[in-house]
């Protein structure tokens, strides 16, 4: 197969690109920050754990030890150094690569014509010319992170291509990949992204952490949907992306810290449930279409935009959100924003304001300017606390706050202040519950007279 080195350097690459009919991958984003691991304090903590219809591939002390009962029956394995590549055919077994050990100089590659599994029992694989991991199947890749393991895989940030083929990620599949397990994988894609698979994402377990990605944390093209466990991202360009499905967020917790946008969709995101907290440069929560969420816990600080739809609607159902934006804290393409229930705050220097028409629980919208990080809001009716809120950045010019609540009752006056002083309660990242303010300045009020009641400017 003919090969070609990749290398991150803008001059060398616009050469190559002139000389050569090589597929590049996808998307591949300008290159960034490298960062290789030191793992002197790595340890696999491989098991003793049984496998069904197992294929155990070891690496261990420069050397790769295979333990192939298929071979000659489907499975054919090579090994150049610590390079491992797979080649099956079992139509009748649903075969469980089981990979642990280091290599710092190793790779897996799979070819299959039918699903497999991919057992990570303690492995660190560190690739310096190409993915960790590259699979090469268009089928369903079921991804086990075991018990009590811990898994890593690194790029260098210099790829080796095989023409016809596609690879940009540490882990790359061009299939579908649904992880399940309650080990934990650490992941550093230093050419691209860390996770990028030309199919779908399903995640109902197991802990994942993207140390650094140079591109996306995690990259895929037809959905990604999240049912439990837990993912860290740090990314230099988007947290999680699809390019042509959409995202579900139906449990477990996610946490971003990107240069990019925290969610970013070419259709629909949806949340159900679960926790998200996501730091973004860019816009944090972006759609092309609908926004939809009826549960769980979203915290979304971001440069730009907190909640973007481009093109459909944002709905709120349920849930506590908050969102801190330097641009809009809530924008939505048709202007369609409904609330149905859920409690949210939102602040911004602009906002859409929810359509009255699409909206059945109340909401506020009140324009001010003059705001510092760490000021304490809050809106009182007579003495019950409908809303304690601290500011999580500063606002010297405008200022939109977004505020809906099933606690705003139609037809009641309020009472907006600023300042104060606080007891109690617990904080979702400046948003109070159980709490009682005291003293602080009148700065507004208001009567809920219309399902959103607009104040100041």
């Amino acid at each position: 197969m003919k090969t070609k080195v990749i290398i991150f350097a803008s001059s060398i690459l616009i050469a190559i690109s002139a000389v050569s009919c090589l597929k590049v991958p996808d998307e591949r984003p300008e290159i960034k920050e490298i960062i290789i691991p030191d793992d002197k304090q790595f340890n696999p903590n491989t098991q003793n754990s049984s496998v069904k219809n197992a294929v155990n591939i070891t690496f261990i002390d420069g050397h790769t030890v295979i333990n192939n009962p298929l071979a000659g029956n489907g499975v054919t394995i090579t090994v150049d150094g610590q390079n491992v590549t797979i080649d099956a055919n079992v139509p009748d077994i649903e075969v469980n690569y089981v990979l642990s050990g280091i290599t710092k100089a190793g790779s897996v590659k799979i070819y299959s014509n039918y699903k497999i599994g991919l057992v990570l029992n303690g492995v660190s694989i560190q690739n310096p010319v190409g993915a960790a991991i590259n699979i090469q199947t268009s089928k369903k890749v079921s991804v086990t992170l075991e018990d009590k393991t811990s898994n890593r895989l690194i790029d260098e940030g210099t790829y080796r291509m095989t023409e016809g083929e596609r690879m940009n990620g540490a882990l790359y599949s061009e299939g579908q990949l649904v992880f399940d397990g309650n080990g934990s994988l650490l992941v550093y894609g230093n050419y691209g992204h860390a996770i990028a698979v030309h199919d779908y994402v399903v995640i109902n377990s197991g802990n994942i952490t993207v140390n650094n990605a140079t591109g996306d944390g995690i990259h895929c093209r037809k959905y990604f949907q999240m049912n439990g466990g837990n993912i860290v991202v740090n990314a230099q360009s988007d947290g999680v992306e699809c390019t042509n499905g959409y995202l579900d967020i139906n449990g477990g917790t996610i946490k971003v810290n990107s240069d990019g946008k925290g969610l970013k969709s070419a259709e629909n995101i949806a949340v159900t449930g679960g926790s998200i907290e996501i730091e973004s440069i860019d816009s944090g929560i972006s759609a092309e279409s609908n926004i939809v969420v009826t549960g769980g816990e979203i915290y979304c600080s971001s440069n730009k935009s907190g909640f973007i739809s481009k093109a459909g609607t944002i709905a709120i159902l349920d849930g506590i959100i908050v969102s801190s934006a330097t641009k809009n804290t809530f924008d939505c393409g048709n202007k369609k924003f409904s609330i149905t229930g859920g409690t949210a705050i939102g602040t911004g220097n602009a906002t859409t304001a929810p359509a009255a028409s699409e909206c059945t629980q109340r909401a506020v919208v009140w324009g001010a300017s003059g705001f510092k990080k760490g000021q304490l809001i809050s809106i009182k009716s007579s003495n019950d606390e409908i809303l304690t809120f601290k500011l999580p950045r500063a606002y010297s010019d405008n200022m939109a706050l977004v505020y809906t609540s099933p606690l705003l009752k139609a037809n009641t006056a309020y009472t907006m202040y600023i300042d104060g002083t606080i007891s109690g309660g617990v904080d979702f990242h400046g948003l109070y519950s159980g709490v009682n303010s005291s003293g602080g300045t009148t700065a507004a009020t208001f009567t809920t007279s219309n399902m959103v009641t607009n104040v100041g400017k």
